[in-house]
């Protein structure tokens, strides 16, 4: 059985940036997934804003970490290469008890120790964002906020902390645990075995579940959002929350890094880890969206998606070692938990007050990609490789090459190709790639293409070859 000084349950971007980090130190790591794949959950399902930091409240962990993970953000994903804009966002009033609101969030904001909040005008929204609904009053302006690409800052923590010694583990879901001999033995349902001198657990939807075969007693709630995605338009430049209320954030409408935009999530209270996009999501989402913009282009719409987060009941993050002191829960990491993962992973990391490791490498270079090169850049990745000359996803142009990549860096299906280069995402949803995409996954992986999986999770793309 291999044992590890650190083992970390859950391969969403909080369980990745906490193994990249460890990866700093003089220390073994591993980290198990019940997936064949890392960001099978949340983390690849949410609205990939970086918060500012002005809506949790002061004194929080959800504050502290929200604030100082966006002051963070830029760098982490410049080290990482991996997508960051800078757009600032707005929160927008409309109504006067709205307005007032907005003086509350600026107060909370000024004392978390975010930079630059300020309450403008309507006039002065309207020329940051001219499609405002009429009914938008003003406005709070967060100039800290941006977005980034969330799947890919999980899949390149995963490959930086692989690139620096940590050991992934996949098709591992924990079902049992005991300790022995000063080690906590974990037992996957799949017939495996692995020992730690201190789990960490951040296994999301599961924490939960996890923590109390630890022996914390700890329980999670679920909240489902769903959201609509629309093709590339210059509809708006950056993320537009509504006045939050008991429920969260409101629905937003937010730029994506690619150029396309989305509206949502709604907030569902759910008893589960998944949950089905509801029929009434669509006219639910589309009225609410009316009430922070005007003209929105319905007929855009190319996709949707759900997301579950899991929640502690005291409304906070639930970051620390257990009584006994091998066990680390670091769980109910809903919203802002994205804009707060290197802080979080930082913070855990050093926690332990381990010896530096000489050699770490923060750096790691993503896929050479065809959409956005110029002509000249296009000419040379041909050049290096006929591959590149053969583009597959001709919506986000996507070429055979980049997906041969992806395989390389642990792509084992049709999601985890879509997911890491975009493939399947522009206006026709795969209808013309996607079979391409089956083909190449199987020559590369060696396997019949009826034995191709569709998502991390399972699910053959094909009932039988030729089918």
């Amino acid at each position: 059985m291999d044992c590890y000084d650190f083992c970390i349950v859950g391969g969403g971007v909080i369980g990745c940036a906490v193994a990249r980090e460890l990866t700093r130190y003089k220390a073994s790591v591993a980290l198990v997934e019940s997936a064949c794949d890392v960001c099978a959950g949340a983390s690849g399902a949410n609205s990939a804003v970086v918060h500012s930091g002005y809506d949790p409240v002061p004194g929080t962990l959800m504050s502290k970490y929200n604030v100082l993970g966006s002051s963070m953000f830029r760098s982490y994903c410049a080290a990482l290469d991996v997508p960051y804009k800078l757009t600032g966002s707005l929160t927008v009033a409309t109504c006067a008890e709205e307005v007032t609101a907005l003086s509350r969030l600026l107060s909370r904001g000024v004392g978390n120790g975010v930079a630059g909040l300020e309450i403008i005008s309507r006039r002065e929204a309207l020329e940051l964002e001219p499609n405002l609904s009429d009914k938008v009053l003003a406005a709070l302006y967060a100039p800290t906020a941006a977005i980034t690409d969330p799947m890919e800052l999980t899949f390149a923590l995963r490959e930086n902390a692989e690139a620096n010694g940590a050991c992934f583990r996949f098709g591992f879901t924990v079902c049992a645990a005991r300790r022995e001999d000063g080690r906590v033995i974990l037992r996957s349902e799949e017939g495996g075995e692995l020992a730690a001198k201190t789990v960490i657990n951040c296994a999301g939807s599961g924490g939960g579940d996890v923590a109390r075969m630890l022996g914390s007693l700890v329980y999670l709630t679920h909240r489902g959002g769903e959201y609509l995605v629309f093709d590339k338009l210059p509809f708006v430049r950056r993320p537009i929350f509504q006045t939050p209320g008991p429920m969260g954030k409101g629905v937003l409408v937010a730029p994506t890094v690619y150029g396309k935009f989305m509206v949502g999530p709604t907030a569902v209270d759910c008893v589960s880890s998944s949950m089905p996009f509801r029929s009434e999501a669509f006219g639910e989402l589309l009225s609410a969206a009316a009430k922070s913009v005007r003209g929105l282009p319905a007929g855009k719409r190319i996709a949707k998606f759900t997301g579950v987060r899991a929640l502690s009941q005291t409304g906070d993050f639930i970051i620390g070692p257990s009584r006994r002191g091998d066990v680390y829960n670091v769980i109910g990491i809903g919203s802002p938990g994205l804009t707060a993962a290197p802080a979080i992973a930082s913070a855990v990391a050093r926690s332990f007050a381990l010896e530096r490791r000489p050699g770490f490498s923060p750096s790691r270079r993503g896929i050479k990609r065809m959409a956005g090169a110029s002509h000249a850049e296009r000419a040379a990745l041909v050049a290096s490789d006929g591959r590149y000359g053969n583009i597959v996803c001709r919506c986000e142009t996507v070429s055979e090459a980049e997906i041969v990549e992806a395989v390389r860096r642990g792509a084992r299906t049709v999601d985890g190709v879509k997911k890491r280069l975009g493939v399947g995402m522009g206006r026709c949803q795969g209808g013309f790639c996607e079979s391409r995409v089956v083909g190449i996954l199987a020559r590369e992986l060696g396997i019949p293409v009826s034995r191709v999986e569709k998502t991390a999770r399972g699910g053959f793309v094909l009932a039988k070859e030729g089918v």
